[in-house]
Order: structure tokens, then sequence, then C-alpha cells
């Protein structure tokens, strides 16, 4: 069976003559001037400190990875050899990271599995080493079913907010449309419901307006209004969320969409920079990080809330309708208050010190009322 190149293979370093322009010996036979001071070599600049790599938030499920390297992919191929480190900070990943995506694509490819069939990357000497497949060198035939669905998505995703009207991906999409058996605009219609609130967000990002929002929480099933400078939009697990500097705690909150009831404008504006900026460093920062314990929890009826409520690392649905969730907490004492709202309806499965934490908490809270 033929093997494929494997993804650490190293060449042998090529040797690359380097002059120093400081440092010169004076030739000899000459004196140094009188009255001139002996020149002091220059120093040498201190290294730079590389960017810090922006960390995701929890793991990368399968489906995330195979995205990113759809994009990676092109970025690759069309530049042949880019550094390694390169590539982690384009795409905002660590280097390891990285490689275990690369080495996942270099394995990937089209029946009969043989070298010329799969994608042809691999990492030489901290070197990223791309060529185009020879499957993308000839034209590809898409079945009708597969022409529809490319021109569905693509359609489905010019109407988000912010997306752009023009494009090289929308230009193709018009030839591909031309192509269709049906090449009637009505063949494919697209029927999106458009959120007002989301219009009004971008559009105070885009003019810096602060903005007063009536903010519904689900943890507490209550109501606050709450001041805020939008910093960034962003879409995560078929949820719209809005990144804000929030005036009422003083830090970058994030806020759910469609959890917002009303936006007033309070007629002031604010620096887009340093909030966007904020934004952003707030954005690479991870939700909860891998230190943290871990506990997972089976949460029904009125306290299926918690599995939307907070990030998780996983999540199962049973038959019953009920749903195993698993997250990271930050103390047992947290952990005590979540499950002393969710009642009943919520119970720990794992670890094992914690399964009788809920009963041990009411029954303190109710001493103190005796």
């Amino acid at each position: 069976m033929a093997k494929k190149r494997s993804a650490t293979t190293t060449a042998p370093r090529r040797a690359v003559a380097k002059r120093k322009a400081a440092g010169k010996k004076q030739p000899s036979g000459k004196k140094q001037p009188a009255g001139k001071k002996k020149p002091v070599a220059a120093r040498k600049p201190a290294a730079k400190k590389k960017p810090a790599v922006a960390r995701r938030r929890g793991p990368r499920s399968a489906s995330e990875r195979v995205a990113g390297l759809l994009v990676i992919l092109p970025w690759l191929m069309k530049r042949k050899r880019v550094r390694l480190s390169t590539v982690a900070q384009q795409f905002r990943m660590s280097e390891e990271e990285l490689v275990a995506d690369l080495q996942m694509a270099a394995v990937c490819g089209v029946p009969p599995y043989t070298p010329d069939a799969l994608v042809d990357v691999f990492i030489d000497d901290g070197w990223v080493v791309a060529e185009i497949p020879k499957l993308f060198s000839r034209p590809l035939r898409l079945t009708s079913a597969e022409m529809y669905a490319i021109i569905a998505m693509v359609e489905a995703a010019q109407r988000l907010p912010g997306a752009a009207s023009r494009s090289a991906l929308t230009a193709a999409v018009a030839k591909l449309k031309r192509l269709a058996p049906d090449p009637d605009e009505t063949a494919v219609i697209i029927d999106l419901p458009r959120d007002p609130l989301l219009e009004e967000l971008q559009q105070a990002q885009h003019e810096s307006l602060e903005l007063r929002i009536a903010y519904f929480n689900p943890s507490r099933s209550e109501k606050s209004n709450r001041t805020i400078r939008v910093g960034k939009i962003f879409s995560e697990h078929g949820h719209w969320y809005v990144l804000a500097d929030d005036e009422k705690s003083g830090a970058m909150r994030n806020f759910r969409v469609d959890r917002i009831q009303s936006i007033d404008r309070t007629g002031k504006v604010y620096d887009q920079a340093d909030v966007a900026r904020r934004a952003e460093s707030e954005a690479d920062r991870e939700w909860f990080g891998d230190g943290l314990e871990t506990v997972t929890l089976r949460v029904q009826d009125d306290a299926m809330w918690i599995a939307e409520a907070y990030p998780t690392v996983s999540r199962t649905k049973n038959r019953d309708g009920s749903i195993d969730v698993t997250l990271r907490i930050t103390s047992e004492h947290w952990l005590s208050r979540l499950l002393l709202r969710g009642g009943n309806n919520v119970s720990v499965l794992a670890p094992a010190k914690y399964r009788d934490l809920a009963a041990s908490v009411a029954a303190t809270v109710r001493s103190k009322y005796h």
C-alpha cells in the first residue's frame, strides 16, 4: 500500500552566509585619531516578543476543525510554502492545534486514497508546504442537487446581517445559476426572518452610538436595564451575541441578542477604537479554562435553562427529554448555588463527591430559618 509523506519529514538545512555590517576591525597600520573615542559597537536590539495567539473558547469540535481547514488549505495552496508560526498567527491558532489539523488533512482524500488522491500538505523544518492536489486540477462535475444546495447556502449566507453584497463568491454563484437545469430566479427562494434588533445593534456599532437596552436574564428570571457600548457582534452555536462595554458592571459583557427586549439610543457617542480593542482582548480569553473542574449534570423541565445559560463542554439529549450537560465550574460554592436554583429538576451525575451537595446545602439553608 502506498504511503503518504510524513507530516514531520525534515529536509537538509541550507547554509546561508551572513555578513555583519557593524563591528568591523580597523585596518592595521592606521592609528586612532587623537581626541576621538573608539566607536562603541551598536547594541543588538532586543528580540521582539511573539504576539500572543488567541485561545479558543473550550474544545474544538470536529466540524469546527474541518470548517477551519476549508479556509486554511486554499490559503496555503496559493502561497505554496509558509512558516508554521506565520500560519498559526494568521488563523489565530496555537502551533500545536495547527499541526494536529494539518496532520488530519494529510490523510484525507478521495478513493482509491493513493498518495496522488490525498491532500498534499506537510511540515518541513518549521515550514508548511502545500501543493494543489490533482483532484482540483480537473473540472468538478456537480449533480443538480449539489448545484442547488450550493446556490441555496450562498444565498442564505448573503442574507445574514453584515454580508457583502458583492464578492467573488456571489459572482461565481451567479454563473452557476445560469448553468442550472432551471435558471429561473424562482427555482431557489430563500426566506430568512430579519432581526430588526440585530440591524439596530450593527448600525449603533458603525456609528459609535451608546445604547440603553432592556435585557432578560434567564438564570434569575428577571429583566434589567443596561447602558452598553457595542464592541463586537458575532454568532456562535446558532445564536447572535453582542460583546459590549456594560456601564452597570463596568466591564465587557456578552448579551444574547434574542434576549434583548428593547433598544433605545442615549444620544451619546463613544470611542469605538478603545471599545473594539477591549472587545478583542476579551474575546481572546477563554470562558472557562482547561484547568477548571468539570461536572456533569442532568437537567429537565424548569431547569433546562442551565443548558442554554452557560457554555458547555458537551451536551447529550436523553430519550425522556432530559439533557446531560458537562460544564466547568469555578468553585463548589458556585455549583451549590446553581443546584439550588435548579431545585429537583437538576442532579449531579459526576463526580460522585457532589451528588449530595444540593441536599446538604438545602438543609443548611432551612436550618437558618428554624
